[in-house]
């Protein structure tokens, strides 16, 4: 199997390691199994937008496609509204929709954060960008990962949400095993 992943840094980053961090665990429980990753760290809905043909389009078709966008555009110091933020998401799902069968587009909400730590993110922020991607995969018929929920329902947000950087944003080991379970869960 071959699955695109693309995003922000949630789906770029290292981790001290010298893959995405994502990748690597994926590999971990799949063996067998060939992954292009194009996410660039920093990038907003609209970035990611203006970049579209050369993140995604001429990129190699793939079984599946992973997009976890949403964690710079929901960032209070550099807020792309809501409903821009939703009409980028439906331009980029639109556009992906003419290489990939919709069963094979899932959207990924952006992380829950820890709030001790994080101070231009906060939950109730995340959520309600997370929202706006889900109504987008149900316009779409993608499928849809709340990681956000997922990641409360879990529990320990100051574990999961301790990487490297620990910002109360960007994951650990913990984070990208979560993140990992819950796209294996949705590509079998």
């Amino acid at each position: 199997m071959k699955i695109f992943l693309t995003g922000d840094s949630i789906i770029a980053r290292y981790e001290g390691l010298n893959e995405p961090r994502i990748n690597y665990e994926l590999k971990r429980r799949l063996g067998n199994i060939e992954l292009v990753n194009t996410a660039v760290s920093g990038i907003n809905s609209g970035a990611f937008f203006a970049r579209l043909s050369e993140l995604v389009l001429k990129a190699p078709i793939c079984d599946k496609i992973v997009i976890l966008l949403g964690t710079n555009d929901l960032a209070t110091h550099k807020q792309v509204p809501m409903k821009q933020f939703k009409r980028n998401m439906e331009l980029i799902a639109s556009s992906i929709i003419c290489l990939y069968w919709p069963q094979n587009v899932i959207l990924v909400s952006p992380p829950a954060v820890d709030e001790k730590k994080q101070r231009v993110r906060n939950n109730f922020l995340v959520k309600q960008y997370a929202k706006v991607i889900k109504e987008v995969a149900q316009e779409y018929k993608f499928t849809y990962i709340n990681l956000v929920q997922e990641m409360i329902n879990h529990g320990d947000l100051e574990n999961l949400c301790h990487g490297i950087k620990n910002d109360g944003l960007h994951f650990g080991k913990e984070g990208y095993k979560l993140l990992a379970e819950l796209i294996i869960k949705d590509i079998n």
